[in-house]
């Protein structure tokens, strides 16, 4: 039994090769192979394992052997083959056909063709045309026939025959496929397959546009990496199927071999990374750190054959970079539906957008490696494959990620919307609950503020009014003359020393709300010399030489508050008086002009002293109130002066600076910004306090209605204003006083002068009840409180206002003017006064000529008459009085003339002083 099984063998073997045998004898008739037909079949193999044969050499082997299969997979083999065939033309008609090889990846490919045969074996006595090459090892000038794979084409006669040997050799895959075209149909089924080609590009082309566009937009880095993949998948297609070579590579080269798979392995890199965070494996529970290393080790294993193929051995790198590959999409694959279990976003849509590509990438993977049949995935059949599911992948990738970034934007936008929603509404309920505070705050701060008002009001009454009766009975007591005389005096400038004080004090408290006085054109030298003759007076008192320097440049009239500017100046001049002894005070006064059409420009104002200077680490806290830098404590005043200094240029938009050294000395530099002015807006000269030199008014037959609480100052005013020959009605309060207006029945007052603050009605319902009912009786406001607000109705505004302590020589002025009474004519004060002179001109003459002057009053030595004229020149009154304080001590004899001088100063007639001084002086320099 088991003989007759080996019988049958030979008997078998015989039926299957015999065909094949039979078939690869017969020569091949072009003229019926034109649609692509392999004709491999009919082709004999010789095999070239050191790739030494020559073409007569590889004729007359032994060893070549048929072929029975339409396509060889011999893999990446580092011999040569050899092809050998019959060519005939069995039809009346010459017939030209070309010859392709399958793969477009061969590298040297050779065709040899001998000439026409007549008779004989084939292959004995043949002459050979010159070889045709193909291959990438070539560049495409070199190439009878253009194409993406090897082309060679064959013509011949009608009955002719030829022996036909192919040479097939190189580093690539070797894969020996031959095919037979009419050139019409292949041009015609290339075209197709370039218009294919072009539809899938241009697809392609605009996924990839869409994707980075998307990827900038939404700052998305998978859709970036997606299109960067779906280019880097397009050209390993296009090298793969010999395009790369054909149209931007012509000139071929021996490393055109490694870029097919080189692109494959990069390919494969873009995809797993794509693909990693699109998905988001790292969300995946328990198993992040394991799918994240795994990822991580195939992507530095592409990495590294990546290289390697770049610069090892290609035949020996391929296979391990397609087995890694394979491995690599074998765990994509994994991870995908690992992630599709778990609903992953992207899973699923990876998993079956990828499915056909990433079967037919497999596929050709195995069949590469030569673990399935060639014919199972033709190379074309595997580009179609792979790039209908290329565009299946990008595709769905490329609109499905757009879905997924729009619905998360909407999300994102719905948080946003309600997260500014509640913040809304929170930042609301905060505004409100602020508000609410706010409000609050306001009504304490509303409620401090009239609270700080009415103090310092109060403050401002209760200081002012004993200091208003204080001032008046001192200047009563100045009247008597003679001892009383002089304390009222020294109480007169105590008084005043404690009313500047508390001014200070009061202005300093009341910050931005102090009572300014407006600006207005004045001869500002004038002004400046006033205040010099102050300083002066100030510096003599400790031995000081006092120096006031003003620059020629600076203009004559100029917008200044005077007032204001004159206690700046002489705050700082009495500092500087305080603390130097036997020095030097100086007074400079600069201009610096600004633009010439501005008319504005800054004064510069310096008082520099030579005395005991400022300690440094005293200097930052000098102009705080009470803060006198350690200075002598037993020097008068509060440490007010520079806070005040400070406060006021501030608010006149100035500027003060400070230069100090110990024991040398002190220099503060004032800078205010003035205006120009007309000498035609002066209305008045301001700089010169000339009211003590009005004599007094006559008010006979006038009654005057005055309402003021304080008993004293009550008293004070009723003596003064009879002293006038006024009728004075006094009332306690602003009830009575409205009452007594309102009687029609009693004589009307010719002028009603009031308080402010009054018990029961204040001092503004006077002012209505007698604009009310006494019409054109005028209403003069005396108070020791701010003076009230300016911007009310004519009909509610104090026909003049007076400040506590008033003087009485303005109040004199002031009635004069609400009155329309005339002020008497100096003349008739000075009849008494030229009298007085006369007398004393008698005596120095009858002494002059009898030498006698017994019973006579003597008269002052000359140098004490010129020092009492210098002080009448700058009109310093208290200096005066001083003077004669001085006279009296150091002669004694002089009490007579020194009780005249008193008693014009004390009637305010400097005038007559002066007089008197001069035909005093007159009469000594006659007498000597």
């Amino acid at each position: 039994m088991w003989a007759s099984r080996w019988c049958l063998l030979p008997v078998l073997w015989v039926a299957l090769v015999w065909p094949t045998a039979a078939r690869s004898a017969q020569a091949i008739d072009l003229s019926r192979w034109q649609y692509g037909e392999s004709v491999t079949q009919y082709l004999q193999l010789l095999r070239d394992e050191g790739a030494t044969e020559q073409l007569s050499s590889a004729m007359q082997s032994p060893e070549w052997e048929n072929i029975n299969v339409s396509v060889l997979q011999e893999g990446y083999r580092e011999g040569a083959f050899w092809l050998r065939g019959q060519l005939r033309n069995d039809s009346p008609v010459p017939v030209t056909r070309w010859l392709a090889m399958g793969s477009a990846r061969l590298q040297d490919v050779q065709l040899h063709l001998s000439e026409p045969l007549t008779a004989g074996v084939p292959g004995a006595g043949l002459r050979w045309q010159p070889p045709q090459v193909a291959g990438t090892k070539y560049a495409s000038a070199q190439r009878e026939v253009q194409g993406r794979t090897a082309l060679f084409a064959l013509t011949l006669a009608p009955g002719e025959q030829r022996t036909m040997v192919l040479r097939v050799a190189g580093s690539s895959v070797i894969e020996l496929g031959v095919v037979l075209w009419d050139p019409a149909v292949f041009r015609e089924e290339e075209g197709r397959e370039l218009a294919f080609q072009a539809f899938v590009i241009g697809i392609a082309l605009v996924l990839v546009t869409y994707a980075l566009i998307q990827g900038v937009e939404w700052r998305d880095r998978g859709s970036v990496l997606m299109a960067v993949w779906i280019c880097s998948a397009l050209l390993f297609i296009l090298s793969f199927q010999g395009y790369l070579y054909l149209y931007l590579l012509p000139r071929g080269g021996m490393w055109l071999v490694r870029v097919p798979i080189t692109l494959g392995c990069l390919t494969t890199l873009l995809h797993l990374r794509m693909s990693y965070l699109l998905v988001s494996l790292d969300q995946l529970p328990r198993w992040e750190r394991r799918w994240k290393r795994i990822y991580d080790v195939m992507s530095a294993a592409l990495i590294v054959v990546t290289i390697w193929i770049a610069a090892g051995d290609f035949r020996a790198t391929a296979p391990v970079a397609n087995a890694i590959a394979a491995t690599c999409y074998l765990m994509w694959a994994a991870s995908m539906l690992h992630g599709w279990r778990h609903g992953l976003d992207n899973a699923r849509l990876l998993a079956i957008s990828f499915g056909l590509a990433w079967s037919a990438m497999w596929l050709k993977m195995l069949e590469l490696n030569g673990l399935i049949a060639h014919g199972i995935l033709p190379d074309w059949q595997f580009s179609t494959l792979f790039q209908l599911g290329l565009l299946g992948v990008a595709s769905t990738m490329v609109v499905g990620r757009a879905l997924q970034l729009h619905h998360k934007f909407e999300q994102m936008q719905w948080s946003v919307l309600s997260l500014r929603m509640r913040e809304q509404f929170k930042l609301e309920q905060a505004v409100n609950h602020r508000t609410s505070e706010l409000r609050a705050a306001l009504e304490v701060a509303d409620h401090a503020r009239h609270s700080k008002n009415g103090f310092f009001t109060s403050i401002s009454h209760d200081l002012r009014t004993p200091l208003t009766s204080i001032l008046g009975f001192a200047d009563m007591l100045q009247a008597v003359g003679g001892e009383q005389g002089r304390y009222g005096r020294i109480i007169v400038r105590s008084a005043r020393h404690m009313l500047s004080m508390i001014n200070d004090l009061i202005d300093y408290a009341h910050g931005d709300r102090m009572d300014l006085s407006q600006p207005r054109p004045l001869y500002v030298h004038g002004l400046l010399q006033t205040i010099g003759q102050e300083g002066a007076a100030l510096a003599r008192r400790q031995h000081n030489a006092f120096s006031l320097d003003v620059s020629p440049a600076l203009p004559p009239v100029l917008r200044i508050d005077a007032p204001r500017l004159r206690r700046l100046l002489g705050n700082l001049l009495d500092n500087a008086a305080k603390y130097t002894r036997e020095g030097s005070i100086r007074l400079e006064v600069g201009w610096q002009a600004a633009a010439v059409r501005s008319g504005t420009g800054v004064m510069e104002m310096r008082v520099s002293d030579t005395g005991s200077g400022i300690p440094l680490h005293y200097q930052a806290s000098v102009f705080e109130p009470f803060e006198r830098a350690g200075a002598d404590r037993s020097q008068p005043g509060l440490g007010m002066g520079l806070a005040l200094v400070r406060q006021w240029i501030q608010q006149m938009d100035g500027q003060i600076a400070l230069q100090s050294q110990p024991g040398q000395g002190t220099v503060l530099t004032l800078q205010l910004p003035v205006a120009l002015a007309d000498e035609q807006d002066i209305a008045r000269d301001d700089c010169r306090e000339d009211s003590n030199t009005h004599p007094l008014i006559d008010g006979t037959g006038r009654r005057l209605l005055v309402v003021e609480d304080s008993p004293d100052i009550a008293d004070l005013l009723v003596e003064q204003l009879e002293m006038l020959a006024f009728e004075v009605e006094l009332y306690a309060d602003g009830e009575s006083a409205v009452a007594r207006i309102m009687q029609t029945d009693k004589p009307a007052p010719a002028l009603v002068l009031t308080d402010y603050l009054l018990p029961a009605a204040k001092g503004g319902e006077v002012l209505r009840a007698t604009r009310q009912h006494l019409p054109g009786v005028p209403v003069l406001l005396l108070s020791a409180t701010l003076r009230p607000p300016t911007d009310r109705p004519d009909d509610l505004a104090f026909d003049a206002c007076l400040l506590k302590p008033v003087n009485f020589m303005e109040l004199q002025e002031t009635l004069a003017r609400l009155l329309g009474l005339p002020l008497p004519q100096l003349g008739s004060a000075l009849a008494g006064t030229v009298a007085a002179v006369g007398t004393v001109a008698a005596v120095a003459a009858t002494s002059e000529t009898t030498g006698d002057t017994a019973g006579q009053d003597p008269l002052p030595p000359q140098e004490s008459l010129q020092q009492a004229r210098v002080l009448i020149d700058s009109g310093a009154v208290s200096d005066l009085l001083d003077w004669g304080d001085a006279l009296l001590q150091q002669h004694p004899q002089c009490a007579g003339f020194q009780s005249r001088v008193d008693q014009l100063l004390r009637e305010g007639d400097l005038f007559a002083v002066e007089a008197l001084v001069n035909t005093a002086l007159e009469a000594v320099r006659a007498g000597k």
